[in-house]
């Protein structure tokens, strides 16, 4: 982790400069010395790992994720680097902020169905957790569900459901799940949730409606549901075929759930040179 910033500083340090007359922060020596120990290719390889796990709170693939920060971080030489574990039980308080449960899938697929002859049959598979993880949105909870879909629009609004039955059925909306599950499924019933749910809505949302966001769920709702999260274009897909009356049936199967856990915090120290300075500490954190 250190090494990736390292280089990305080094890279600052010595592209070309404008101006003949500009110079770097550090010395030339110095910047010669890191760009003989710093590697982009190493960085973009420990990347690739830790991306290749869905980190959620408390979750085993945040688990993994952190072990392997912890076995680099030694093998770079930091021989204090650990994890260091904070209860998540849904109970204790840090601060003001209750903990959140740890939160684990093992299975979650979600079909568009057709008729046959022999009853409902499997014929599109619209989000899989083994292949795109984040398509099942945080704190879903199991369920096996067999039912019509109906687009509620936003789904936050009471609006968005007048006229419209969705008791027992999968409610399609664009707020996130969270936001949708309080009127859907609290209130008028909804067996689960499909979100094209779009964040980032000042940046760069828009430019690619092929894109799954990541979507989550109430940690402490009242009545646990799951959600699935597709992509802008496959909402319109969908809205387009309902707008022409064609009924859509989805199958959706979930094993997912919270459970007493543990936040993982990787932790490591870097000694200072200087033996004046050995009391004092710079802190940097990141995400993982």
């Amino acid at each position: 982790m250190d090494k990736t910033i390292a280089f990305f500083i080094c890279l600052l340090l010595t592209a070309s400069p404008a101006d003949a007359n500009q110079t770097t922060l550090l010395p030339e020596p110095v910047i010669a010395a890191l760009s003989q120990e710093l590697s982009g290719e190493t960085a973009k390889r420990n990347l690739e790992y830790i991306a290749r796990h869905h980190r959620m709170r408390g979750s085993r693939g945040f688990r993994a994720a952190a072990e392997h920060v912890v076995e680099q971080l030694r093998a770079y030489g930091l021989t204090d680097a650990r994890i260091e574990q904070f209860s998540a039980d849904g109970k204790l308080f840090y601060g003001t902020q209750k903990s959140r449960p740890a939160w684990d899938a093992e299975f979650a697929e979600l079909w568009e169905l057709r008729e046959t002859s022999a009853g409902w049959a499997q014929n599109i598979r619209l989000a899989s957790w083994e292949a795109m993880p984040i398509s099942l949105a945080q704190d879903s909870e199991s369920g096996e569900v067999t039912a019509e879909l109906v687009d509620a629009g936003s789904g936050t609004s009471e609006s968005d459901y007048a006229g419209k039955d969705v008791r027992g059925k999968i409610v399609m909306a664009a707020a996130q799940p969270g936001s949708v599950a309080r009127l859907a499924v609290e209130r008028f019933g909804a067996a689960g949730i499909v979100s094209y749910a779009q964040n980032q809505r000042t940046a760069w949302w828009g430019e690619n409606e092929n894109l799954v966001r990541w979507g989550h769920l109430d940690t402490f709702a009242s009545m646990p549901t799951f959600a699935f999260m597709i992509s802008l274009k496959q909402a319109r897909s969908f809205q387009q075929r309902l707008s022409r009356g064609e009924k859509i049936r989805l199958g959706a199967t979930v094993r997912a759930g919270k459970h007493p856990g543990f936040y993982d915090v990787v932790t490591a120290s870097i000694p200072g040179a200087d033996p004046r300075l050995r009391a004092e500490e710079i802190a940097l954190s990141c995400h993982l």
